[in-house]
């Protein structure tokens, strides 16, 4: 059998196809995937669906309320998530779509979307700190949430 050489051509696509296997190579790739637990999120919204054509960045806090305080009237002006890490947030919503409008209780490990431009306040009645997760999807350099007058 005639052996041909490869040019430097040939070596590179050996080496990006998957001939040459670097530092992360050094891994186990039989093992496959070990010691990972993965678990969907509970919303009650349903998935989050957005379609955009312009840049989006994706900005976050985790939000800490005491006992007895809340966040006051505030709404967001791009969409939204909202992941309960501890305790239960108690959201109550001015309007919105049918299952949103009203008081509603997020319990640990719930998820929650507000609706885009609908004025809320998060609040914390329990006897123990809540704390959550905000995600906010915007455009570079917009607001993404807007405090009502007077509540600052």
């Amino acid at each position: 059998m005639r052996m041909k050489t490869f040019g430097t051509l040939g070596v590179a696509l050996v080496l990006v196809l998957g001939g040459w296997q670097g530092p992360a190579g050094a891994q186990d790739k039989a093992a496959g995937e070990k010691g990972v637990k993965a678990t969907n999120l509970v919303t009650s919204l349903g998935p989050f669906r957005q379609a955009s054509s312009i840049p989006l960045v994706l900005t976050g806090q985790t939000v800490e309320i005491e006992p007895g305080g809340q966040t006051g009237r505030q709404r967001h002006l791009v969409p939204s998530y909202v992941y309960v890490l501890e305790g239960t947030l108690v959201t109550n919503t001015e309007g919105g779509p049918v299952g949103v409008a009203g008081v509603q209780y997020h319990a640990a490990g719930q998820s929650y979307s507000d609706p885009v431009g609908v004025w809320h306040n998060y609040s914390n009645p329990g006897p123990a700190p809540v704390k959550y997760l905000l995600l906010l999807v915007g455009t570079p350099g917009s607001p993404t949430t807007e405090k009502a007058k007077g509540d600052d």
